[in-house]
């Protein structure tokens, strides 16, 4: 018998009905527990207005409102925004078990990458496992092997930047930075363009998968429900299926030209060998592996050109900072020969330097998210099972009482103790690298070392060769915390700049070693 009208009306209005008596019924629950301080919203969808408004949720105005914590509801997912070092350590690391979760989507974490995107693969046995492997391939010892790809696109940085305009910087940094990440993890050639296809292609997969994650572009993600409706009636659900067959066919094409040489007794320095020659002992399935080095080239394409980005405009706004650094290479290295890593323990400042820049640019303006995963109570407020925290880096790499009364400002010399040396500066941390931009606990950066190492042979070689002005007839202070939000990450306002050779064979000294290295 044919459904009637009132039937079919039924089904499409009860399961909207049964999601705000939910939503009413934990509502109701919370309100005799005491919530951290935030907005009041609206009855029943929340503060919906706000929640997708980064640069409302990482205002300072929203730490003078509300305190340390702030707790945002919408449509009965509460986001819990840390304002305070002490608090994202009590939290995200000493709680670590119930805090090292991630956000689950449906679309991008259930269907376009089936769990295996090691930044969104969910607390348990398969993020152990990915995780362990990439620990260990990018491991303080394990990332001195590819120092020789480091300097070399170093030096092919500073000759690109020698010859170009200031308009293309973006352009060279990120080829600089896809370039350093392909072949740290394949030990693929030197990438000529940002347009090379293989870069494109990871970089559209961020993109799609960037925007499976924004609030409010999949209703599946509201109604869950709708993830058991089959894929011809629903468009997103084939698009997703298609997609993860795609890129990991691109995955498994990349690590696969890596065991190819190995095979032919081809062993160069990279984290894909690493991971084939150890899979026995790891326990990975070949799409595993895939999609584990994969996920390492994503991961640090984009972050680390717009550190870059960041860095350059902190040269000009700061010219006493590059000043200093130009006095120390200048002191250790000299003139006659482009800077290496064996002079990097005798150049504090562009070390310290290094942990400046990553605290300093909001590269992540609110970290990666992390999802609590039982009830807590800290301080006398209850924070419940499911709540994402979102770390304010501006915050807490600002903070005065750790960072000190000029935390605003690009200072390298915090990091350097009384004898000029590189000193531990603490942030509540037994160790660590003095700030908070790398994540915390158990979800923290397993490739920080390599872009330290990147960057510090970049910020060497580049300053040895050259020097970062303003062009001339511009006054006035440059706008250095302004952020325009790109994808997952967040760049500075383009800027203008003019560059100098330091010295008449700074080009020549360039090639001739990048020679050494063919």
């Amino acid at each position: 018998m044919p459904a009637s009208i009132g039937d079919t009306t039924y089904l499409a209005v009860a399961p909207l009905a049964g999601f705000i008596l939910w939503l009413i019924a934990r509502r109701a629950q919370r309100t005799f527990r005491t919530l951290p301080p935030g907005p009041k919203g609206f009855p029943i969808i929340g503060d919906v207005l706000h929640i997708a408004d980064l640069d409302w949720l990482m205002s300072s105005r929203r730490k003078d409102e509300y305190g340390e914590m702030m707790y945002v509801s919408a449509l009965g997912q509460g986001v819990l925004v840390i304002n305070s070092p002490r608090i994202a350590i009590d939290l995200l690391e000493k709680r670590s078990t119930i805090y090292s979760n991630r956000p689950h989507y449906v679309s991008a974490s259930e269907f376009s990458t089936k769990d295996l995107m090691l930044s969104l693969t969910a607390y348990g046995d398969l993020w152990r496992r990915l995780r362990r492997v990439a620990v260990e391939g990018f491991s303080k010892s394990a990332v001195l092997d590819f120092h020789p790809i480091q300097g070399r696109e170093a030096l092919m940085l500073a000759l690109a930047l020698m010859k170009s305009p200031s308009s293309t910087l973006a352009k060279h940094l990120q080829r600089h930075a896809w370039s350093v990440m392909l072949s740290v993890n394949y030990h693929s050639p030197p990438v000529d363009s940002e347009e090379d296809p293989v870069v494109v292609r990871i970089a559209k997969q961020v993109e799609r998968l960037l925007h499976e994650m924004q609030p409010g572009a999949r209703l599946v993600e509201i109604f869950t429900w709708m993830k058991y409706i089959p894929s011809r009636f629903a468009k997103w659900k084939r698009d997703a299926e298609y997609w993860f067959v795609q890129d990991s066919l691109m995955y498994e094409g990349l690590l696969g030209k890596v065991a190819d040489d190995l095979a032919n007794g081809i062993d160069r320095p990279s984290f894909g060998a690493t991971v084939i020659q150890n899979q026995s002992k790891h326990d990975l399935s070949k799409r595993e592996q895939a999609w584990l080095v994969g996920m390492m080239v994503s991961a640090g394409g984009e972050t680390t050109s717009t550190t870059l980005q960041w860095w350059v405009l902190a040269m000009l706004a700061y010219p006493e900072v590059q000043t200093r650094a130009h006095a120390e290479l200048d002191e250790v290295v000299g003139s006659a020969r482009p800077p290496t890593f064996a002079d990097l323990p005798s150049l504090p400042y562009i070390r310290a330097m290094v942990k400046e820049t990553v605290r300093w640019s909001p590269t992540i303006p609110l970290g990666v998210p992390h999802v609590s995963t039982e009830d807590d109570w800290y301080e006398g407020m209850f924070i419940p099972k499911g709540t994402i925290c979102l770390q304010n880096m501006r915050t807490l790499n600002f903070n005065p009482k750790v960072f000190g009364s000029n935390a605003m400002d690009f200072d390298p010399a915090r990091y350097l103790d009384e004898k000029g040396q590189v000193k531990p500066l603490m942030v509540g941390r037994e160790e660590g690298p003095g700030h908070m931009s790398f994540g915390f606990g158990r979800r923290i950066c397993p490739g920080r070392f390599v872009a330290e190492w990147t960057l510090a042979i970049d910020f060497a070689t580049l300053l040895w060769a050259m020097r970062f002005e303003r062009l001339e007839g511009v006054r006035g202070e440059l706008d250095v915390h302004t952020m325009v939000h790109c994808g997952v990450t967040a760049q500075p306002q383009p800027f203008e700049y003019k560059m100098t050779p330091r010295f008449t064979e700074a080009e020549s000294l360039l090639k001739d070693t990048l020679k050494l290295y063919e």
